[in-house]
This record gives structure tokens, C-alpha cells and sequence, in this order.
């Protein structure tokens, strides 16, 4: 096809696109070979002639009209003949001749008529048009046209298949917003052919390949007067054209797979330039001086190693590491050298593994799992050591990975490992692990958020002098390790886990277990940055390090005068001050107060000293405002437990970086539970104690080890505790002490240690350390299984009655509600919570206790745990504890929940009255509809059908959920029916099908006495049951009585027949045969027993019935029966709504 037609006079050739398209599509892929003419018909119709030609293949026929002859050439030898043609077209042919090579026919025309050619496929029309043809040209059969269209679109679907339109792959672009500039970053797939370039005053990037770049992330985040974006993509290419605005340029850079576009302000830019021509010129002159002779070149030894960066762990191997260019510093001036760290004190080889080296390496000692990991960064080799004590067993052999060798040592339980820098005959720079009971002073590190230009998450944390960083793979887990060059321990103190990755505890540099597989560690100068492609999701890091401390000079409470203030006769002192104070003249007065108050305060009359600060202050504005008068009055209010009032008075901002106010600042927290606030406090102040009495230092230090102990940080707890021996700790003091370190065995899993101290402590304890232990040890006991939940809470119980106050009560009942709770005791648990609100809402313990108490209200019933509570306890423990309800959607669940357990009750009021609520003020929406729909059950049920009525139409929503709209159709169809409105009640279901619409239909029609119409109804109901051979059930019995008594009433004898022949049988033996026998019988209407039956059918709760097969449709959305224990279906039915 698509062959030039000849044009000679008369001739026209209409060209058909869809024709020649699909015989190119017929050819592809098909070997040329010659077609064949299967048939030549012609057809004299609607005034004008044509000609068909069917081929075997798609021919094209030229055509030429010269002197009447009509020569069509076709260019294939054929062998049919064309003799039929002059007989089917006599008015238009007078003769017919095939040319002999069989490629063509020459037709005589014996009228002047024009020539029309028409191609489709293998057919061929030849339309010879009158002279007074004015009009159009003939269009092609309808069936043609048909078949062409099909042919088109299947030869299409082929080409698709044969080649699909490849899947791009979007390519982001990211937005950073820097001081001086705005950054464009386009990640390239690995191995991407792309190329940058200048393009009409814009910057196209172009990468070859099925690509598109996605803009999404530039939207609203680049200005329109700074830069315009614009992304295009081809059938091979995709491209991205950055423009500048007119105030701005672009700069380009590509590094590896990355490409960047720096949006810079002109001026700034300018700028940047003339800066970089002066660093080139001062970088000559530097180098020319560096180049004489004299210049000494700066020794090895002292420039700064490169830091190591730790690749993504799937990137490479554990081995690997990257090198990282330290930051650029201004341009001409050198980058700044780390000042030399200072040398470790002299210390010779103890008895521990000691591992001499002739330069002391980087290091690493952190613990997982009881097994500690030793790491040293250094090219020397490293052999096990055969001596040494301390239970140290060796876990194999060294294992050298990259520049790092590591050991592995199996910690004994109880055990505390160090390392400390030693001297080991000639190896001065040797390395010392020890094992005992206690540690040396250590710094605590602590990570914090670092997001980078571009706001992704980040953490940074601030390990000193931080070496190279490498993965290792430890039990197949990877773990990123970075080594320290400082000889002084800097570690963390406790397991700290986070989203992509776990800080492992260690002694000697960072150890870091990667949940993310592209997770990052880089070296920095001050510290170490963990990251990740995209940013982390940071869950949980400390907080910044607050503002160094001031420092310490003339503190308020001093060691001497303290205790001076103690000896002798008390009251003869305290008497003495008092009148030399009240004897001293207005402007001396309040500096001897505030010496009586510190007399006071020493020997413990607390309240007594408050007084005296009071009129002092009163008095005296100078000693009002006066440092020492605000921390001895938080001392005071500390030491009789106003510690909320103590935190006020030293927050004035004068007092905010005073190390002894911070230091009774954290006092105050750790009286009130606030352990992670005066934990902070006590790592910032604990020098300061060293200054102050012994039996002061006591008091704070135990503490202080409480706050370690309750943060996790059991190290720091027993070192603070060891601490304690230098003091002179009172009774009581010296039980906390037990009692801490009773907690460190427990949370070491030395569970019996723990329980023996307990045991001891609680029998011959102080009473607050007593009791405390006591608690203690029953939680311990029964979390074990040592003691049954009955005695565990029989403790508890008796613990409750003899102690009051504090913390400690909190605790008690704390443990008791959550015993309470998971002995199903819930009246008593949430009886317990409701106490311990009372006693102290906002202590930390009780908060998360009350949270623990609304999620078991919430589970009791919104999920299965409640379904062993009886309908009455759930309504009665609701109604009693409502103020621990959910709030919010939940909440208003919970009241839906109980409204079907009220109906349960056979409470329709309250549960109406409840849904009511929800209806007009909580709900909107399909939501809104679907309770409703519940409400109406509970309006029909209580025979309320105007109510019900009411609650559905008030509702209605055009657009709900198909399910939806059929359940309100039904109980609206109900309703209707119950107000006597027939017609419209049928109307409201016409349509609907299923057992639930027959019943309820059937239900209309028996209301309504159209008695015919019910029987048959009811009838219909039973379906084949009078088939299967089975006892008819109660409901099947009397939905055939209700037939009969309707045939009889309607007097229709053919369906009182229809139904006795189908059920005599199934009748005959049930409880209602003679019932059956006598309805079935000649004029049952009047006989005696007949008045009674109907009485009784049309008495029968058939709304009952109806609700039943509702149920049945809607498992998960309606209300239990009335007066019967709520039963769920096991069915899944969609609820609607």
C-alpha cells in the first residue's frame, strides 16, 4: 500500500490513513512474496459503481482513464477471472480484458464517469462515480472500516509489547539553604552517563538513559527571583536547565555521582573571586619563601594525621576507610595544629594484661554481652599476653582488620575493666587492662543532635582526640569503632540506643552497632559524626552541654563554721546569736542572722532557720537580694521537703551558672524523682562538696549515688558510693547506701545478693531504707517467681498500712496497682491509682503509673482483655473510674463500647443517652451516621419508633458507604412500618435482598394485615426447608404458623394447600402439630382454638427476629439482644460505616 497513484483525467485516489497504518503493520516482520487476487465483485447501488478486489496481501492498484478504457494495474500476475464484471455492471461496462501477464484489467466504459480508489487492507474499492456525482466520495463498508479499526489497534498493542515505553526513574533535587549561597544537589545512579554545560545563559545537566527529575522537593523552598527550574525528558535522555535570576549566578561542581548547583548572589560572588585571586597570590609569595634554602621544613611528627572516616557498611568492606580533609581554614593562613596532649602520668605494670608497644596506639575498650573488646590502631604486631590476674579470659586470638588489631575477653560477672597507660620496661608506651571492683575517674560522653546544611538528622559526640574510624564484624554483627589517642578515659557510661543505630557502653573510645545499612561514622576534630544518607531518625539524644560553671570562690555553707556551729552547748549558742542580733544595730543585724541561720540549719532546725532568713530579708534588702541568703533558704526548704519552692528561689538568673546553687538544684530534683535533672546537676557540682561538712557531704552523696543508680549509670553509682567512706554518714544514710548498692546487684542479675540485702535491710533497716528495701525485695521476688502473686500483694498490702509518705509511698502503690492489675483486680488497681494521684500527681512515678492505668481502661474495652469482665462490672467500673478513659477518639470508642454493653443490661436510657451524646457533640460524618444507626436499634428496641425515625433521618449523608446506607434503610424502613406508614416502609427496601430484608418485609406486610401478601411472604422465608428431611427449629415452626393463620385470614385456600403440602410432614412430629392440623383444616377461622393462635403470632416479638438476622448481615456494627451478655459473631462481615 501506500503506492503514488497515476492521475489521468477522471481519476481521483483517496488516500485512508488507517489503511496504509495497518499495512505497514502487517508487513513488519512478514517475507515479501506475491499476492494473489482471490475474488473481483461488483455492485450497481445508490447511483454510482464499484469494483472489489480481495487480495490474499495489501496490493496497491494504479489507475488511468484514457479515451473510455479504464486500465488498473496492479502490478501481480493473477489467474481469476474478471468475465462477471460487465454482467453485474451493464449499465457502467460494455467489456472486461485480463492483460495476459495476468497484472492488470482494462475495463470499456461506455459513460463518463470519475474514478474513485479506495485501499484497506487487502481489499481494494474501485468507485466509478457518475458525471453528476457531487457530493463526497463513497465512504468503505461500515464492516470494513470495523475491521480495520480492530486490525489497527491489535498491530498496535503488538508494537507496545514488542517494545515497551521504559519506566523512569525519578532522580530528586535537593535544597540546602547556606549563609552565602543556595545549593542544588542531584544524585546520579551509580555508573550514569551525564554531561554539564552552559545552554543560553541557563545550566542544563543532561543524563542519557530512562530518567526524570522530580522538582517536588525545590517547590516553595527556592525564591523565583533567584533561580527557575525546569526538567524535560526524551525517549534516551532526560535534562535539567537551572536559570539564574538576573541579581544571581550558578556555579557547577560534580563529584563522582553527585552533581551541585551553587545559586550565589552577584556581589557575593564577585567577592569569593577577588578572595581566591589574593589566596593564589599569597600561596605564590609563600612558596617562593618555602623554596630557600634556610627554610626548615616542619617535621612529620608534628603535623596532624588525617582523620579516618568509617564508609557506609554497605559500601565496602569492614576494613575500609576513607580518608577525610580536615576543614579549610581562611585562604593564605595555615590550618590550625591541635594542641600537643599532655603526657600520662609515670606508672609501672601491674598484674593485669599488659601489651607493650614502642609507640602507644589509638585504643578502643568497649563491652557487649559480657564480652569486652579491646581495640589498638597501630601498625605494630600484638600478641596475647600469657600473665596477669584478674579472671581475664582470652576469646580466641587477636583478629587484625585494616590498620585495627582486636581482642576479646570474657568479662566475669562483678567485674569492672580498665585500661591505664603504663611503662613496661622498654616499651614506654604500653597499655595496662586490669579487672577489679572499682574504676578510676572517667569522662561521661554524651551524644547530641547535629543536623547538617541541609537540616538532615545527625549526632554528634564529643569523644577527645578521636583517631580512625573501621567496621568490624563481631558475631555477625557490624560494628563501628572508633579509637582515642587520649590516655584518659572518655566513654559512654550506658547501652543508649537510637533508630538506625546502639552506643555500646565502653571505657576508651566509641562503639557503635549499625541498625541502618548505609549508617556513617566521620572523625572530627572535637568529636565524632554519625549519619546517614538522608539523615537519621533521631528518636532520643541527650541534650547540648549546658554553660561551663562559674567558678566556686566563697561558697554559703563552709566546712568550718559548720561544724564549729555543732560542738558544745546548742542552745547556748543559738541563744547567744539571737541576742547579739537582736541587739545589733539596724545595718549590722542581718549578717549576724544569717549566722544564726547557718546555726540553725547545722544542727537541723530547719524550719527554725527559714524564720530567721524571713526577717532578715524583711529587714535587710541587702541580705534579701544576697546569694548566700537564697542557697541557705533552698537548703532550709530542701531539708523539710519543700523542694519546689527550693528549685524557685534558685532560678533567678544570677544564679543560673552558680555551682552551688546548681548543686542544690539538683538536691531538690532527686528528692522528687527528677533523677535525669539531678543527675545533670550532680556531674556539673560534685567538686564542690569537697568543700563542705562530712556529715553534709553524706547526706548529698548518697544522694547523688541514688540519681546515678535510677539514671542507669551503675559505674558512677558505686564509684560515688566509694566515695561515702571519707564522710560520716548517719544511719540512715549508710542503709541507702546498702540499698544502692542492693540495686546494682539487681541490676547486674545478681538476683539472690540483691534479695539477701533486701531481706536484711527490711528487717533491721532504718525505716525509710526498710521500707524501700522491703518493697523492693517483694517486686524482685515475685518477678523471679519466688513468691506467688497472692504474696506479693499481701506485702505490698501490709507494707501500705505501715508506711506513709514520700517517694516511697508512691512506689508502694505504684507496685501494688500494676500487681492489681495483672492479677485482673482491676476495681483495686485502679482504686490504687486514684490514691496515689491523690497523694502525688506529679511525681514522675505516678504520671507514668496513671498513663499505665488509662491503657488498661482502654484495652478493658476496646480489645479482647475485657471480654472476661461481666456486662455489669464493665458499666459499674466506667461509671466508678470514667476520669481514666481515653480522650479523643478513643474515648468516644470506649462510650460506644459501653452503650452495647448497657444494652446487654437490657439499659436502653443510658445507652441511647450516651449515644445521643456522641451524636450531637462528638461525632461528624460517616461516623455520625453509623452511630446513629445504633441509636436506632436501641430506639426500636425500646419501642420508640418515632425516636428511631428521628435518629436516622437526622443523620443522612448523600454519600456514605454502600453497606451503610442499606442497614439505616432497613431500620428506617422499620420505624416507618411501626408508625402505621406501610407504603413507605415497603418502598424504603423495594430492591433489597437477603434474609434480613424478606423477614423485615414480611414483618411490614403481617403489620399492615395484608394477610395474602404476608403468608406468602413468611412462606418464602422457609426457602427448601420443607426439602432437606430436617426437624424444623423453633423460628422455621413459627414463620409456618404465620403462613397459615395469613392464608386463612386472607381466605386463599391455594396457599393454605401449597403450604400443608409442603410441611405436614416436617409438622407432624413437632411440638405444634395440632396447631398445624387445625389451621390446615376446612374453615379453621371458625373454630374455637383458631382466635387463641392468631393471638399469640401476632403477639410474638418479631423485631426480636428481625434484629437477629440483622446481626447476622452486620456482625461488627450492631448491638448484642436486649437483656442478653453481649456475643460477638465470628463472622467478618464489613461493619457499615
Amino acid at each position: 500500500m501506500g503506492a503514488r497513484l497515476e492521475t489521468g483525467p477522471g481519476v481521483r485516489r483517496t488516500p485512508r490513513s488507517a489503511g496504509l497504518a495497518l499495512a505497514v503493520l502487517i508487513g513488519l516482520g512478514l517475507p515479501a512474496q506475491a499476492a494473489k487476487l482471490l475474488a473481483v465483485a461488483g455492485t450497481d447501488a445508490q447511483g454510482y459503481a464499484r469494483i472489489a478486489f480481495t487480495f490474499d496481501s495489501a496490493v496497491s492498484i494504479k489507475a488511468r482513464l484514457s479515451n473510455g478504457v479504464l486500465v488498473l494495474g496492479y502490478g501481480e500476475r493473477t489467474e481469476a477471472g474478471p468475465e462477471r464484471l460487465v454482467s453485474q455492471l451493464p449499465d457502467y461496462l460494455t467489456a472486461v480484458r485480463r492483460d495476459p501477464d495476468g497484472s492488470g484489467l482494462r475495463l470499456a466504459v461506455q459513460r463518463t464517469v470519475r474514478v474513485n480508489v479506495q485501499e484497506a487492507g487487502e481489499k481494494v474499492f474501485v468507485d466509478l462515480l457518475p458525471e453528476s456525482w457531487t457530493s463526497l466520495p463513497p465512504p468503505l463498508p461500515p464492516e470494513i472500516v470495523a475491521d480495520l479499526a480492530r486490525r489497527a489497534r491489535a498491530a498496535e498493542a503488538i508494537l507496545k509489547s514488542r517494545n515497551p515505553a521504559p519506566v523512569r526513574r525519578p532522580l530528586g533535587v535537593e535544597v540546602a539553604k547556606l549563609p552565602t549561597l543556595t545549593r542544588l544537589t542531584v544524585r546520579l545512579p551509580e555508573g550514569a552517563e551525564a554531561t554539564v554545560g552552559p545552554e543560553g545563559g541557563a545550566t542544563r545537566l543532561r543524563i542519557m538513559g530512562a530518567y526524570s527529575f522530580d522538582l517536588s522537593e525545590t517547590r516553595g523552598r527556592l525564591r523565583q527571583d533567584m533561580a527557575r527550574l525546569t526538567a524535560s525528558a526524551d525517549d534516551a535522555t532526560a535534562g535539567l536547565v537551572v536559570a539564574a535570576g538576573d541579581a544571581f549566578t550558578v556555579s557547577t561542581d560534580r563529584d563522582d555521582d553527585t552533581v551541585v548547583f551553587d545559586i550565589v548572589a552577584k556581589k557575593d560572588a564577585a567577592a569569593k573571586a577577588e578572595a581566591a585571586a589574593k589566596a593564589e597570590q599569597a600561596a605564590k609569595a609563600e612558596a617562593a619563601t618555602k623554596a630557600e634554602p634556610a627554610t626548615k621544613p616542619e617535621p612529620a611528627s608534628k603535623r596532624e594525621p588525617p582523620s579516618r572516616v568509617a564508609p557506609r557498611t554497605g559500601d565496602a568492606k569492614a576494613s575500609a576507610t576513607a580518608d577525610v580533609p580536615a576543614a579549610a581554614g581562611p585562604p593564605g593562613t595555615a590550618a590550625p595544629n591541635r594542641p600537643p596532649a599532655p603526657e600520662p602520668p609515670e606508672r609501672q605494670a601491674g598484674s593485669g594484661l599488659v601489651f607493650p608497644f614502642a609507640k602507644r596506639p589509638a585504643v578502643a575498650l568497649f563491652e557487649r554481652g559480657g564480652v569486652a573488646t579491646l581495640v589498638f590502631e597501630t601498625g605494630e604486631p600484638v600478641a596475647l599476653p600469657t600473665g596477669g590476674s584478674g579472671g581475664l579470659r582470652a576469646l580466641g586470638e587477636p583478629v587484625r582488620t585494616g590498620a585495627l588489631t582486636a581482642l576479646r575477653f570474657a568479662v566475669p560477672a562483678g567485674t569492672l575493666l580498665d585500661l591505664v597507660p603504663v611503662r613496661a620496661g622498654s616499651a614506654a608506651g604500653a597499655w595496662e587492662l586490669t579487672a577489679g571492683d572499682d574504676l578510676g575517674p572517667s569522662d561521661t560522653l554524651a551524644p547530641t543532635r547535629l543536623p547538617d546544611a541541609a537540616g538532615h538528622g545527625r549526632v554528634a559526640v564529643g569523644l577527645p582526640q578521636p583517631a580512625s574510624a573501621a567496621w568490624l564484624d563481631l558475631d555477625g554483627e557490624r560494628i563501628a569503632v572508633v579509637t582515642a589517642r587520649s590516655w584518659k578515659p572518655a566513654g559512654i557510661a550506658k547501652r543508649q540506643r537510637f533508630v538506625d543505630f546502639e552506643l555500646l557502653p565502653s571505657r576508651f573510645g566509641l562503639a557503635m552497632l549499625a541498625q541502618a545499612d548505609d549508617l556513617t561514622v566521620r572523625p572530627d576534630l572535637d568529636g565524632v559524626v554519625i549519619g546517614r544518607e538522608g539523615g537519621l531518625a533521631v528518636s532520643s539524644v541527650a541534650r547540648p552541654p549546658e554553660a561551663p560553671l562559674a567558678e566556686a570562690s566563697n561558697l554559703a555553707i563552709q566546712r568550718e563554721p559548720w561544724e564549729q556551729a555543732r560542738l558544745g552547748d546548742v542552745r547556748e549558742t543559738i541563744r547567744a546569736q539571737f541576742g547579739a542580733s537582736i541587739a545589733a544595730s539596724a545595718g549590722t543585724r542581718g549578717p549576724l542572722r544569717l549566722t544564726l541561720a547557718r546555726t540553725q540549719l547545722a544542727n537541723g532546725l530547719a524550719p527554725e532557720a527559714l524564720t530567721t532568713l524571713d526577717a532578715a530579708s524583711a529587714d535587710d534588702p541587702l541580705v534579701a537580694s544576697g546569694r548566700d541568703t537564697a542557697i541557705l533558704r533552698a537548703a532550709a526548704l530542701a531539708a523539710i521537703g519543700r523542694n519546689a519552692e527550693a528549685r524557685r528561689v534558685l532560678a533567678t538568673e544570677a544564679l543560673q551558672r552558680d555551682p552551688e546553687a546548681v548543686l542544690w538544684r539538683a538536691v531538690a530534683d532527686g528528692q522528687v524523682g527528677r533523677w535525669h535533672d539531678a543527675e545533670a546537676g550532680f556531674q556539673r557540682t560534685l567538686p564542690v562538696i569537697e568543700r563542705y561538712p562530712l556529715a553534709l557531704q553524706a547526706t548529698i552523696r548518697t544522694l547523688a549515688a541514688e540519681s546515678a543508680l535510677e539514671t542507669g549509670d551503675l559505674d558512677t553509682a558505686l564509684q560515688r558510693v566509694a566515695r561515702l567512706a571519707t564522710a560520716e554518714p548517719t544511719p540512715l544514710e549508710r542503709d541507702r547506701v546498702t540499698l544502692v548498692r542492693a540495686r546494682v546487684d539487681e541490676a547486674t542479675d545478681r538476683t539472690k545478693a540483691a534479695l539477701d540485702a533486701y531481706d536484711r535491710l527490711a528487717e533491721s533497716g532504718e525505716r525509710p531504707a526498710a521500707a524501700a528495701a522491703a518493697l523492693r525485695g517483694t517486686l524482685l521476688a515475685r518477678e523471679t517467681g519466688k513468691i506467688t502473686p497472692d504474696e506479693a500483694m499481701d506485702r505490698l498490702e501490709r507494707l501500705a498500712i505501715t508506711w506513709h509518705g514520700g517517694e516511697i509511698e508512691n512506689a508502694i502503690t505504684a507496685g501494688l496497682a500494676r500487681l492489681y492489675m495483672a492479677a485482673g483486680r482491676y476495681r483495686d488497681a485502679f482504686t490504687a491509682v486514684r490514691a496515689a494521684d491523690a497523694i502525688g500527681s506529679d511525681a514522675p512515678e505516678t504520671r507514668a503509673l496513671h498513663d499505665e492505668a488509662m491503657a488498661l481502661f482502654d484495652e478493658l474495652y476496646l480489645s479482647p482483655r475485657g471480654d472476661s469482665l461481666s456486662g455489669i462490672d464493665a458499666v459499674a467500673l466506667y461509671f466508678d473510674f470514667k476520669d481514666f478513659a481515653p480522650i479523643g477518639r478513643r474515648g468516644d470508642a470506649v462510650v460506644r463500647r459501653l452503650a452495647e454493653r448497657l444494652v446487654g443490661l437490657d439499659l436502653l436510657d443510658p445507652a441511647a443517652n450516651l449515644l445521643q451524646y456522641q451524636i450531637d457533640n462528638r461525632l461528624t460524618g460517616p461516623s455520625r451516621s453509623s452511630v446513629a444507626t445504633q441509636l436506632a436499634s436501641i430506639r426500636l428496641m425500646d419501642g420508640k419508633p418515632l425516636m428511631a425515625l428521628e435518629a436516622i433521618e437526622g443523620t443522612y449523608l448523600p454519600e456514605l458507604p454502600r453497606d451503610l446506607r442499606r442497614a439505616r434503610s432497613l431500620l428506617r424502613a422499620r420505624a416507618l412500618s411501626d408508625l402505621s406508614r406501610t407504603d413507605l416502609a415497603l418502598e424504603t427496601i423495594e430492591g433489597e435482598a437477603g434474609p434480613d430484608a424478606a423477614r423485615l418485609r414480611a414483618d411490614i406486610l403481617w403489620s399492615a394485615r395484608r394477610w395474602r401478601e404476608a403468608g406468602e411472604a413468611h412462606e418464602a422465608l422457609l426457602g427448601d426447608a420443607w426439602r432437606s428431611g430436617k426437624v424444623l427449629d423453633d423460628a422455621a415452626r413459627a414463620d409456618v404458623i404465620r403462613a397459615g393463620i395469613a392464608y386463612d385470614l386472607a381466605v386463599e385456600p391455594i396457599g393454605l394447600e401449597r403450604l400443608k403440602a409442603k410441611f405436614s410432614d416436617a409438622m407432624a412430629d413437632s411440638a405444634d402439630a395440632r396447631t398445624f392440623a387445625l389451621l390446615t383444616s376446612a374453615d379453621a377461622t371458625k373454630k374455637p382454638g383458631f382466635r387463641e393462635i392468631a393471638q399469640k403470632a401476632t403477639n410474638a416479638e418479631t423485631l426480636a427476629a428481625f434484629l437477629a438476622e440483622y446481626r447476622k448481615r452486620y456482625p461488627d456494627a450492631s448491638l448484642p439482644a436486649r437483656g442478653e451478655p453481649e456475643k460477638r459473631a465470628d463472622g467478618q462481615a464489613t461493619p457499615p460505616g
